[in-house]
C-alpha cells in the first residue's frame, strides 16, 4: 500500500510542477531578464582577482589567458541574451514584437562592446612594452564600459516596460520572476 501512496503523491507533485499560469510572454520576458541577469554578473566579475602586480613576461602571459577566458564567457552570455531576445512567443502582438526590436538593438550594443574588449585583450598577449600594455588596457577599459552602458541601457528598457501601454508586455515583465532585479536598477558599471 506505501509504494502506491508514494506513487501517488510523485505524480501529484509532477503535475503540479508541470502546471504553470505563466503566458507564453511572460516566459519569454523571464527568459531575457534571466540572461540579462547572468551576463551582468558575468561582466561585473571579469576583472575580480585578477593579479596585475607583476608585468614579467609570463604573468603577463597568464593573465592575457585568464582575462580572454573570461571575457569568452562573458561573450558567450552575451549570445544567450541575444537568443533569449529573438526568442519570442509565436503570434506575440506587435507590442512585443516592437520590443524584441528595441531589446535586440541594445543586445547587438553589448556585444559589439564585448567583441571590441576581445580585440583589446587579443593586443595584451602581444604587447611587449609597458606602453603597449597600458593602451591595451584602456583599450579593453573602454569597451566593457561601452558594454556595461549598453547592458545597463538594456535594463533600464526592461524597466520601462512596466509602464508599456500594451497589457501583454506590461504583465510579461512584471510577472516574470527574474525581471525583478532589472526593476530595481541592479545594472553593471
Amino acid at each position: 500500500m506505501r509504494p502506491r501512496v508514494l506513487a501517488l503523491a510523485a505524480a501529484i507533485v509532477l503535475v503540479a510542477g508541470c502546471s504553470s499560469d505563466e503566458s507564453p510572454e511572460e516566459g519569454w520576458a523571464d527568459g531575457v531578464c534571466s540572461a540579462w541577469n547572468e551576463l551582468s554578473a558575468d561582466l561585473r566579475g571579469l576583472t575580480d582577482g585578477l593579479n596585475v602586480d607583476s608585468l614579467t613576461p609570463e604573468a603577463l602571459d597568464q593573465l592575457s589567458n585568464e582575462i580572454s577566458d573570461r571575457v569568452d564567457a562573458v561573450q558567450a552570455s552575451a549570445q544567450n541574451l541575444a537568443d533569449a531576445v529573438a526568442d519570442t512567443p509565436e503570434g506575440a502582438d506587435q507590442a512585443v514584437e516592437n520590443a524584441q526590436q528595441e531589446l535586440g538593438d541594445e543586445a547587438d550594443d553589448v556585444r559589439a562592446g564585448l567583441d571590441s574588449a576581445g580585440e583589446a585583450i587579443q593586443s595584451l598577449s602581444g604587447a611587449t612594452t609597458g606602453e603597449d600594455i597600458t593602451g591595451a588596457l584602456s583599450d579593453a577599459q573602454a569597451a566593457l564600459t561601452q558594454a556595461g552602458q549598453a547592458l545597463s541601457a538594456l535594463g533600464d528598457t526592461v524597466a520601462g516596460y512596466l509602464s508599456s501601454a500594451d497589457d501583454t508586455l506590461r504583465q510579461a515583465f512584471d510577472d516574470a520572476q527574474s525581471c525583478q532585479q532589472t526593476h530595481t536598477g541592479g545594472t553593471p558599471s
